[in-house]
């Protein structure tokens, strides 16, 4: 009987340990499975361009305010790697199929390519490298744009995107002369003079300051004007360029009319401040009702920025507004 005994449980725990492991291989399989399976089901909502276009034809439009487009190809392995770790990140999946509509613009071969709606983005947003993701408006006005960021970086970009389509939709406003509504669309932080004002961020700034004058609140110009420089000053004092501001200070000048539209445009040392000065100019001669002035003005400020590959935002539908 013992010996019996013996070989039973001999023969018997192999058994069970074999079944327990197989068990725990088998949930492991199982649950990378489902993993793997996740961020396809209930992943980023995507749409071709050509669905895009079929959805703006249907009675309503468009359902989402803002559109993400997603510039890609299976054969680039930058766009592989977003599309692993960026556009798998719950956070960053519930953002976009919240708040956007995500196109996916597949460049993978000259037949994907040639599809017309595809065709038409590419050459709109001039794309010549990949990744890309390019957002606008649903009406079309482009928001922002990002170049190869990755993780926390591009999720950031994502949810700062929404700040952005309401610094254009207020652009439009102004240019539309709806300027209570214009002010309303920028953040506290701009109108208040928490932010650090570059060379980027300028039309803003001057939009602010623009807004603010024709609205009657000329009380919170100075207090905006003197607290953005000191903001930009501490982000400049780091840098061994003395002269990183003088652009900005000779701009401040012609702000509180201490110099004239001449002096202001030959006080330039950098050849890209000329667009700026002139949309300056421009607003300028809009608050003192001379639309010929301004025209001439802002017309400057659109091709000189357009000739920089960079875009004001507003100084071409403020010409367009003009000339009807």
């Amino acid at each position: 009987m013992a010996q019996t005994k013996g070989k039973i449980n001999t023969l018997t725990i192999p058994v069970w340990f074999i079944v327990l492991v197989c068990w725990l291989l088998s949930f492991r399989v199982y649950a990378k499975l489902t993993q793997d399976a996740a961020p396809r089901d209930k992943g980023v909502a995507w749409v071709t361009p050509t669905q895009l276009d079929e959805m703006a034809k249907k009675p309503g439009g468009l359902n989402k305010e803002l559109i993400l487009y997603e510039f890609t190809a299976d054969w680039c392995p930058p766009c592989k790697k977003r599309e692993r770790t960026v556009f798998r990140a719950p956070a960053v999946i519930s953002e976009i199929n919240s708040n956007f509509i995500p196109v996916r613009v597949d460049l993978t071969n000259a037949a994907l390519c040639n599809i017309p709606a595809t065709k038409n983005l590419t050459q709109l947003f001039s794309v010549n490298s990949i990744p890309r993701c390019v957002i606008t408006l649903k009406s079309g006005e482009k928001v922002d744009d990002d170049r190869y960021l990755f993780g926390d970086k591009f999720a950031s970009f994502i949810t700062r995107s929404r700040d952005s389509a309401n610094t254009v939709r207020a652009k439009l406003a102004l240019a539309k002369g709806r300027n209570d509504e214009a002010l309303a669309l920028l953040t506290a932080d701009l109108v208040k003079g928490n932010v650090m004002i570059d060379r980027d961020s300028c039309t803003e700034y001057l939009m602010c300051h623009h807004l603010l004058l024709v609205t009657k609140h000329q009380a919170e110009v100075e207090p905006m004007m003197q607290k953005a420089l000191a903001k930009t000053s501490d982000y400049y004092r780091q840098t061994s360029d003395k002269d990183a501001l003088s652009w900005l200070r000779e701009l401040n000048k012609y702000l509180r009319d201490e110099i004239n539209d001449e002096q202001l445009l030959k006080s330039i040392t950098y050849g890209g401040d000329r667009s700026i000065y002139y949309l300056a100019i421009g607003l300028k001669q809009l608050r003192l009702g001379d639309k010929v002035k301004a025209l001439k003005a802002l017309h400057q400020a659109a091709v000189l920025s357009a000739k920089h590959y960079n875009s004001d935002g507003l100084s071409e539908p403020l010409v367009h507004e003009l000339e009807k």
